[in-house]
């Protein structure tokens, strides 16, 4: 009796060495695809099958081989007594993203290109396998050969494997789930929230030793595909999670301030009033994270000039935290970057010049990534679930000026550029802009108010340091949550504060509104829907309050 392995797979990683071990032991091996090409090229002898061609005249042959996978070695509970050419071993590897990201054409349907007969024969195993071995990780055929040479293949080792071919084959599927959706046009949150992530790499987590962590990335898909290392150690937990938050931040200055749009808004009398950003378009940004927050932000009009003003406000938080450029990095910020403590650089690419001068500082990491961060979901882990939330990568639901005072054209300009930095805050925080650059800044407050109380406080410290000192004035600044009146706030007046720019909609929005035009301080809401939160007065006495008049 001679047996059989069916080989099928997308990732041919160490399988030679696999069907030269098979072949020993007298397998005849079954193939068909780009695994029979490579068995072919390496003049390795095979049966060509039509299995896994997808149309009515191989269905006969299909049907066979599903019902040999489920009856190998159980021919008594069949009442079968042809155990001839039996199945013992099948090895069937598929990329999820093969499926699910494929370039369809307009009107080719996702659910055509799905893999069913593969995806059959791997399930079929899985209910036989305590006769049949299945192998659809590279990583586990090593150990596979020793056990098939020393002849100790247990149950529970057979069970493992399956566990792992369920697991692919649910990767596989909820791919083809997603990718049918999307193409389908909907966008709404699945009833089940499977994505195929793939693992990477186990990683250390220094700063937490207690917990163990890994790396699961989308095949093909994210900004995490174009990351690439130049120079450096390895990269940690931490690293990559300043990392993803310098390029999600970097990609959104490119997608959001080089061509900022335009936000409109009516005055007391029904006009339309457009306010237009000035674009960033031949500025280049400079942006750094720690613990995966923001930690400053500037724009200038190269590298150098950026980084340095970056730098100035928040040098001490610079120690080990991540920065990045939107711009190819040059010899001269290359110089400036080598008096740093950063941990990681991330730009689009560096110049020779600047990695000759960088290579003597192996302590810091040269990144390269090119991808912009598209994917703008989160997920965070409960004893039992998940939160998936969507971030919405824009500026401004809405651009209401609710005081006398009106925003000068510099001043909108820096409520935007500090709104974009804030994006990547997590928590209650705030930021006092001067000069496009964030000179002071909190981003892990315990309410709106504290946050703005520090980022005044930070501002007041560093526009002491001679590196930060400017004749700009620091007029600006930015709350990302909705900030409820306190009169503390006099402290913005004593501190020079100019505009207030915050979502709105707290129930003492009106009182805030007063306290404003009473100081000739411009105030703008950026919530769609603040005008119907502003406490238990009419929605007649809301629009009044929200509108006063301008005379």
């Amino acid at each position: 009796m001679k047996n059989r392995a069916l080989l099928y797979t997308d990732d041919t990683d160490n399988l030679t060495a696999l069907v030269h071990c098979l072949i020993k032991h007298g397998c005849e091996i079954l193939s068909a695809g780009q695994t029979g090409k490579l068995l072919a090229d390496a003049d390795i002898a095979y049966t060509a099958v039509s299995v896994f061609d997808d149309s009515p005249r191989t269905f006969g042959d299909y049907e066979a081989m599903l019902q040999s996978l489920v009856t190998s070695g159980r021919q008594n509970e069949f009442g079968r007594s042809d155990e001839t050419g039996a199945i013992r071993l099948v090895c069937i590897n598929l990329e999820p993203v093969s499926h699910a990201r494929k370039n369809y054409k307009s009107l080719d349907s996702v659910a055509d290109k799905i893999d069913m007969r593969a995806l059959s024969f791997i399930q079929a195993a899985c209910k036989n396998y305590k006769n049949i071995l299945i192998l659809t990780d590279p990583v586990d055929y090593e150990e596979a050969i020793v056990k098939i040479e020393t002849q100790s293949i247990s149950e529970a080792f057979r069970l493992y494997l399956a566990a792992k071919a369920f697991n692919m084959i649910s990767a596989c599927t909820a791919a083809a789930g997603n990718a049918i959706l999307q193409q389908a046009g909907d966008k709404s949150y699945p009833r089940y929230f499977m994505l195929p992530y793939k693992k990477s790499e186990e990683l250390i987590n220094k700063e937490q030793s207690h917990r163990s962590a890994c790396l699961y990335t989308l095949l093909h898909g994210g900004a995490l595909d174009s990351l690439r290392k130049n120079q450096g150690g390895e990269l940690l937990y931490s690293l990559y999670v300043n990392i993803d938050a310098v390029w999600e931040s970097l990609s959104n200055f490119s997608a959001l301030l080089k061509k900022p749009p335009t936000v409109t808004e009516r005055d007391d009398n029904g006009n339309e009033i457009e306010m237009r950003f000035t674009p960033a378009a031949g500025s280049v940004f400079t942006c750094s994270s720690k613990h995966g927050i923001p930690v400053s932000a500037a724009l200038g009009s190269n590298c150098t000039e950026s980084f340095q003003k970056m730098s100035a406000c928040r040098k001490a938080f610079l120690e080990n935290a991540v920065a990045g450029f939107s711009a190819v990095v040059d010899e001269n910020a290359a110089n400036e970057l080598l008096k740093s403590n950063l941990a990681a650089v991330v730009a689009p690419d560096f110049t020779a010049g600047a990695k000759t001068l960088l290579a003597e500082r192996k302590d810091i990491r040269l990144i390269t990534m090119s991808t912009p961060a598209t994917i703008s979901y989160n997920i965070r882990s409960l004893n039992g679930g998940l939160i998936v939330e969507e971030d919405k990568v824009t500026l401004f639901d809405s651009w209401k000026v609710v005081t006398k005072a009106r925003p000068t054209q510099i001043q909108a300009d820096e409520a935007a550029f500090a709104q974009l930095v804030l994006l990547g805050a997590k928590h209650d925080a705030a930021a006092v802009i001067g000069n496009m650059t964030t000179i002071g800044m909190c981003c892990a407050a315990l309410a709106p108010a504290d946050a703005c109380f520090a980022a005044i406080n930070r501002a007041a410290n560093n526009m002491q340091s001679e590196p930060a000192k400017s004749t700009a004035p620091v007029e600006t600044l930015v709350s990302a949550s909705a900030l409820p009146f306190d009169k503390g706030f006099e402290r913005f007046i004593k501190s020079g504060i100019r505009l207030i720019l915050q979502p709105g909609g707290t129930d003492t929005d009106s009182e805030f509104i007063k306290f404003c035009d009473e100081h000739g301080i411009a105030m703008v809401f950026t919530d769609d829907e603040a005008v119907y939160r502003t406490g238990s007065t009419s929605s007649a006495e809301n629009a009044e309050a929200l509108n006063p008049s301008r005379e």
